[in-house]
C-alpha cells in the first residue's frame, strides 16, 4: 500500500461506507418489521454510490487512508482503500444491492399484514453483513480485522436458518462451530505477532515479520483459521448444507461475499502482512489445496440431484481456483511473491464468481418457487 494519501474527503467516504449500513441497521431495528425492509433499501444506493465514489477517488499508484481520532498506528487505527479494497467495496454493494431487490419478493412484509421474524431478521441481517464486508476492506489492523470477521460471522449464521427448520438449525450450528474455530485460531495468531513485534499494524507488520518460530506459528494458526471460513477443502464440510439450506436470498449473499472476506484477509495476510514468510512449500502447499477443492468440488457438484445443493458444491471448486493465485504468484528468482498479473487474475476470478454464484442462486430460487421442488431430474423443460 505505498503511496497512500490521507484526504479530508477520502477519509470521510471511507468512514461513511461503513456507518451507513451500522446506522441502517440500527434504525431498522428500532423502528421494526416493515419499516426495515424500506431503510434497508433506501441504504442501498446510497452505499453503492459511495462505494463507486471510493474506486474512483483511489490514486492509480496508491490508496487513502484515514486515521480514526488523529491518532497514527501503531497508537491509533487507521482504515485503507487501495485499488483492490475498492473494487470490492463497489462488488460488495452491487451484490448487496442486487440481492436486496430479489429478496423483495421472499421478504417484504403487505401493508396492513401482522409483522413476522424471517423478515424482519433477513434485512437487519443483509446490512450486518455488508457492515461486515465493508469493515475488511477497509480495515488497516489486525485486530480490526478480527471484529469485522466476527460481525459478518453473526450475521452470516442466522441466514442459513431463517425458516427455523431442524435441517438448517443444524446446518448454522455446524457452520457456527466451523466460523469459531476459525476465530479463536486467527485471534491466537493476532496475540503471537502483537507479542513479537508490538503492533498490529498491516504496513508495520509488513517491515518487520521475518522467518522467526513465532511468526511462523502465528501464520500458520491464522492461515488455518482463515481457510475454515473460507471452507477451502479439506475444511469444507459446513459450507454445502449451510449454503443449499438457506433461502436464496441468503445462500446468495454467504457464497457470492461472505467467504471473499476470509479470502481477502488471507490475500492481505500473504501479500502485505508476511512477506517475510513467503517460501516456495506454503505457497504450493496453498495452491495444492486449491488444485484439490477443484477435483473434489467439480466431481461433487455434478453427482447432486438438487439444484441449489450443485450451485453450492461448485462454490467449492470456485474456492479453490482463487487459491491456485498463491503458487503463481510466487517467483523462484526472487523468493517472493509478486503483486502483478496472478494477483489480479484472483481477484478478477473472486469478483466473477461472487456475480456469478449469486445470480446463480437467485435463478435457483425463482425456479424453486414455479416448480415448488429443485430437483434436477424433474426439472426438464424449466426453459
Amino acid at each position: 500500500m505505498a503511496g497512500l494519501v490521507s484526504t479530508e474527503g477520502g477519509g470521510a467516504l471511507l468512514v461513511l461506507s461503513i456507518v451507513v449500513p451500522v446506522a441502517a441497521a440500527l434504525l431498522g431495528f428500532v423502528a421494526g418489521g416493515r419499516r426495515a425492509e424500506w431503510i434497508a433499501l433506501a441504504a442501498l444506493p446510497v452505499g453503492l454510490a459511495i462505494a463507486v465514489a471510493i474506486a474512483a477517488g483511489v490514486p492509480a499508484d496508491g490508496g487513502l487512508i484515514h486515521l480514526l481520532g488523529g491518532w497514527t498506528p501503531p497508537l491509533g487505527v487507521a482504515l485503507r482503500a487501495d485499488g483492490a479494497s475498492a473494487l470490492m467495496l463497489v462488488l460488495a454493494a452491487g451484490v448487496v444491492s442486487a440481492v436486496g431487490v430479489y429478496a423483495r419478493a421472499d421478504f417484504s412484509t403487505a401493508a396492513g399484514a401482522e409483522e413476522e421474524r424471517a423478515p424482519f431478521g433477513f434485512w437487519i441481517l443483509l446490512l450486518g453483513v455488508w457492515t461486515g464486508l465493508n469493515t475488511v476492506f477497509l480495515a488497516g489492523d489486525l485486530f480490526t480485522l478480527y471484529v469485522a470477521l466476527e460481525i459478518l460471522t453473526f450475521a452470516a449464521v442466522p441466514l442459513v436458518c431463517l425458516n427455523g427448520r431442524g435441517e438448517t438449525l443444524q446446518a448454522a450450528l455446524r457452520y457456527l462451530l466451523f466460523a469459531l474455530l476459525g476465530s479463536v485460531l486467527y485471534l491466537a495468531g493476532t496475540v503471537l505477532l502483537y507479542g513479537a513485534y508490538g503492533t498490529l499494524d498491516v504496513l508495520l507488520l509488513s517491515g518487520r515479520v521475518t522467518a522467526r518460530p513465532v511468526a511462523l506459528v502465528a501464520g500458520a494458526l491464522m492461515t488455518v483459521g482463515l481457510l475454515a471460513k473460507t471452507a477451502l477443502v479439506p475444511l469444507h464440510l459446513w459450507l454445502p448444507p449451510a449454503h443449499a439450506g438457506a433461502p436464496p436470498a441468503g445462500s446468495a449473499l454467504l457464497s457470492a461475499l461472505v467467504v471473499k472476506g476470509s479470502f481477502f484477509i488471507l490475500v492481505r495476510l500473504w501479500f502485505d502482512v508476511m512477506p517475510g514468510l513467503q517460501t516456495v512449500v506454503a505457497t504450493q502447499m496453498l495452491s495444492a489445496l486449491g488444485a484439490g477443492a477443484i477435483l473434489l468440488g467439480s466431481v461433487l457438484a455434478l453427482r447432486q440431484e438438487r439444484l441449489k445443493l450443485l450451485i453450492a458444491y461448485s462454490t467449492l471448486a470456485q474456492i479453490g481456483y482463487l487459491f491456485l493465485m498463491f503458487g503463481l504468484a510466487y517467483d523462484s528468482g526472487s523468493a517472493s511473491m509478486h503483486k502483478g498479473d496472478a494477483l489480479a487474475g484472483g481477484l478478477i476470478q473472486a469478483m466473477s464468481h461472487a456475480t456469478a454464484k449469486a445470480a446463480m442462486f437467485m435463478a435457483a430460487g425463482s425456479i424453486y418457487v414455479v416448480y415448488g421442488h429443485d430437483r434436477i431430474a424433474d426439472l426438464a423443460g424449466a426453459g
